[in-house]
C-alpha cells in the first residue's frame, strides 16, 4: 500500500535534494524526479522549484506538505493496525452455533482460544433455527458458525464432527431394556416435539422411513421435554451431543439402523476469512480431537 510519490515528496522537502532522496529511498535520481513530476501532474500543481542550490518547495508545496505528511502517517497507522490484526493482537470474533454446540463445546473452545489470543474479544450467539443460523453467517452478521450438513445456503464449510442421533426414553419405557430403538417403531409411541430446537433433522428422519410421528405434546424447552420423558409422557429424538452432562433419569437408545448428523464449521462463501476465524477454526478442531479422545 506504500505511496512512493508522497514518500518521495516528503523526503525531497526535508533534504532539499533529489540526489539525497534517491540515496535514502533506494531509487535513481531520475526515478525520484519522475515520482515528483508524476505527483505534480496528478495534483495539477507545481510543488517544487529545481535550481542549482537544490530543490525547494513552492508556496503551494508548503501549503500542501502537512496534508501529504498526514496521508503518509495515516497509511502507516493503517498498515500497523493490519499487521497487529494479522498477528491477532486485537480484534472481534463473532461466532454462531446451535444449542448443543453452544452449551457443550463453545465455552471450552473459547477459553482455550483466548488463552492463546487474549487480545481477541469473542461474541457467542445461539440460534436453533438452522435457516436463520445460516443466514447470519452468509450476511456477515457473524464471522463464522457451527452448522448442520448439508447446508441450504452456499457457504465455505468444513466437516468437523459426526454426532449420533438417539431416541430418548424414560427408564420405565417398554424399550428401556432393549439395546436399541428400532426405526420401525418410530410411530408406535407418543412423541414429544420441540418448538425451540430445529425439527428439520427429525422430520427428515421420520420421512426417510415413511413414518409419521404420533405427536402427543409440543414443548418450547428442551429441559422440560427431558423432564416429561423421564416421567413417561413420551419419547423424543435428540442428538447425543445435547445430552452431555445431563442428570435426568432417561435412557438414550441408539437407533436401528444407526443415524447421525454431520456438524460443520462455516464461513460465508465470499471473500477471505479473517485471521481470527482461521485461528479459531484451528483451535476448535484441535479441541474436538482432544474432546473425542
Amino acid at each position: 500500500m506504500h505511496n512512493a510519490k508522497y514518500e518521495a515528496a516528503l523526503s525531497v522537502a526535508e533534504t532539499g535534494s533529489l540526489k539525497k532522496t534517491a540515496e535514502l529511498l533506494g531509487y535513481t535520481q531520475t526515478g525520484v524526479s519522475y515520482l515528483i513530476n508524476s505527483l505534480e501532474e496528478e495534483l495539477d500543481m507545481q510543488l517544487f522549484v529545481r535550481n542549482y542550490g537544490g530543490t525547494v518547495l513552492t508556496a503551494e508545496g508548503k501549503t500542501l506538505l502537512p496534508y501529504i505528511r498526514s496521508v503518509c502517517n495515516c497509511e502507516n497507522l493503517l498498515m500497523s493496525k493490519v499487521h497487529e490484526m494479522k498477528h491477532l493482537n486485537s480484534g472481534l470474533l463473532r461466532i454462531a452455533s446451535f444449542s448443543s454446540v453452544h452449551t457443550n463445546w463453545l465455552p471450552a473452545m473459547v477459553k482455550v482460544y483466548q488463552s492463546l489470543y487474549p487480545g481477541i474479544e469473542v461474541e457467542m450467539k445461539c440460534c436453533d433455527d438452522y435457516d436463520r443460523l445460516e443466514e447470519m453467517i452468509c450476511t456477515g452478521e457473524v464471522d463464522c458458525g457451527f452448522v448442520i450438513l448439508p447446508t441450504k445456503k452456499k457457504m465455505k464449510v468444513t466437516e468437523i464432527y459426526t454426532d449420533s442421533v438417539v431416541a430418548v426414553i424414560g427408564e420405565q419405557h417398554p424399550l428401556a431394556e432393549q439395546p436399541c430403538f428400532p426405526v420401525s417403531q418410530l410411530d408406535a409411541f407418543p412423541y414429544i416435539q420441540s418448538l425451540v430446537s430445529s425439527e428439520r433433522e427429525v422430520e427428515e428422519l421420520f420421512a426417510k422411513y415413511g413414518k409419521k410421528a404420533d405427536i402427543a405434546h409440543r414443548v418450547d424447552n428442551d429441559f422440560t421435554m427431558l423432564s416429561m420423558i423421564s416421567n413417561g409422557y413420551g419419547f423424543a429424538i435428540f442428538p447425543r451431543l445435547l445430552l452431555e452432562h445431563l442428570n435426568f433419569p432417561i435412557v438414550a437408545k441408539p437407533l436401528d439402523p444407526p443415524e447421525d448428523r454431520k456438524i460443520g464449521f462455516a464461513v460465508r462463501a465470499a471473500g477471505l476469512a479473517p485471521g481470527t476465524v482461521k485461528s479459531f477454526q484451528q483451535t476448535a478442531q484441535k479441541w474436538i480431537q482432544t474432546w473425542k479422545a
